[in-house]
C-alpha cells in the first residue's frame, strides 16, 4: 500500500502556515519516526519540529495546541 500523503524529504521546500494566513517558506532538514516528525529551518535559521497529528493528519509544531501548520 502506498502512502496517502507526500512523504517529507530532507532538503525539500515546504510552507509553514501561521494563524491568520501568513505563509513562511522553510526547508526540511531532518525527518524522524518514519516520517511522522519533521524538523525544518526557516528565515530565523532556528530548527523547528513538527509532528503529525493522528486525528487531523496535519503536521503541527511540537508542543502547540493551535499553532502553525506545516504543508509539504
Amino acid at each position: 500500500m502506498r502512502p496517502s500523503r507526500p512523504l517529507p524529504v530532507p532538503g525539500s521546500s515546504a510552507l509553514v502556515w501561521h494563524f491568520g494566513g501568513e505563509a513562511e517558506p522553510v526547508t526540511i532538514i531532518e525527518v524522524r519516526d518514519g516520517g511522522r516528525t519533521v524538523v525544518v529551518r526557516g528565515r530565523d535559521a532556528m530548527p523547528r519540529e513538527f509532528t503529525l497529528r493522528r486525528g487531523t493528519a496535519a503536521f503541527v509544531e511540537r508542543g502547540a495546541q493551535n499553532g502553525p501548520v506545516l504543508k509539504l
